[in-house]
């Protein structure tokens, strides 16, 4: 058991029978009323974000989360499909489940993988990753003025924007969190 003072943003917590992860929280003191901890927790079932606020005098139980590197395979339907690169075991786990749905999932590339009672659970994105330009337009001569970009697709189906030099073939960096270009990849 955990004090809900010492919650923080990503620890993994059990809220109403259901895992939940904390996605946001402010710890708040005033005078003579007793401290409490407002938080987002993110239902690791459903995907559903709260808020709640804890007292600090109350007490939460604090989940045992395993994490593993998996390496992505691909998407069918609904499901994205890991495999464990050291025991090469296949898991499928609900797009709903995965940051953004699965807009970085990138073929062969390896995802921290978050398991609760050896069921996954979430898998998370790195904060950037390198991914191909499949289709853009080419840039128009004289429309440069003020940093003009242009959309792109990637070749996970995402489109981003991006300046006006980007050409289809080229590999570009994107942040994942944001969705927006970084860097030319070299």
């Amino acid at each position: 058991m955990a004090q809900t003072s010492n919650i923080r943003r990503g620890m993994y917590i059990e809220f109403k029978g259901e895992p939940h992860v904390v996605i946001e929280h402010l710890f708040t003191t005033q005078g003579r009323v007793s401290a409490f901890n407002k938080v987002k927790l993110k239902s690791l079932i459903s995907g559903k974000v709260i808020a709640h606020v804890f007292k600090a005098t109350e007490k939460v139980e604090e989940l045992v989360v395993e994490s593993r590197t998996m390496q992505f395979i691909y998407v069918d339907g609904e499901e994205a499909y890991f495999m464990d690169p050291k025991t090469f075991e296949q898991i499928s786990i609900p797009l709903g489940s995965i940051d953004k749905g699965g807009d970085y999932l990138h073929a062969e590339a390896k995802y921290v993988t978050m398991f609760y009672e050896d069921a996954p659970i979430s898998v998370g994105l790195p904060p950037s990753i390198a991914l191909e330009v499949v289709d853009t337009t080419d840039a128009v001569k004289g429309n440069t003025s003020g940093g003009a970009t242009k959309v792109a697709k990637l070749e996970t189906g995402v489109e981003i924007q991006v300046p006006l030099f980007i050409k289809v073939g080229n590999k570009v960096v994107v942040n994942t969190e944001s969705g927006s270009y970084i860097e030319k990849v070299s």
